[in-house]
């Protein structure tokens, strides 16, 4: 019985952070394959990686309703929503590389170079201290009870407009280039 408190004891301590750095080296390595793969549908699915290791963190915080939000809402619905979406496309246009200068390659760059360095002092200049508090077991109900009672009609709004998005993006990517009308004149 004392090496099962101590083997708890120190779990406590140790566990936690090693779940942290194991969903760090799923999330990171995701989130670059998100960003540097060449076909859309596999950057899709490292998608969903990054949003499971995201829920994941989210548990190691205690907040099992944005995990579970995360869950259910990035990882199943938007993703899977985006990776369909982008299998209906035409495969045609994803051969069509649009090539990029490199002065623009250069301000892309610099924009996101910028974009990082203000939220990092954002961040850094928040002290964030940590609360010792225990969290009420209401608050997902209350979270709950909100969603469906006040904030109902902003949360249809939100979904029939990612649904309006998603069909409008659909027929652009199976809209047909229209036929060149000069072929068609020499031809006759």
């Amino acid at each position: 019985m004392e090496q099962f408190e101590l083997l708890t004891n120190w779990a406590q301590g140790n566990v936690e952070g090693f779940v942290l750095y194991v969903l760090a080296a799923i999330a990171i390595p995701c989130a670059f394959c998100v960003l540097f793969d060449r076909a859309i549908i596999r950057s899709g699915f490292f998608l969903i990686g990054v949003f499971g290791a995201i829920c994941g963190l989210f548990l190691i915080l205690q907040a099992q309703f944005l995990a579970l939000a995360q869950l259910m809402i990035y990882a199943v619905g938007i993703t899977l929503v985006v990776v369909i979406a982008l299998m209906l496309t035409n495969p045609r246009l994803e051969k069509d590389r649009i090539s990029v200068a490199p002065k623009e390659r250069l301000g892309g760059l610099l924009v996101a170079a910028v974009f990082f360095l203000v939220i990092y002092c954002a961040l850094r200049s928040e002290s964030w201290p940590v609360s010792s508090l225990r969290m009420n077991p209401e608050n997902v109900k209350q979270i709950g009870v909100a969603l469906l009672t006040t904030y109902a009609l902003p949360f249809e709004f939100a979904s029939v407009l990612l649904l309006a998005a998603l069909m409008g993006a659909i027929l652009l990517a199976k809209a047909e280039a229209p036929e060149d009308t000069s072929t068609l004149i020499e031809g006759n």
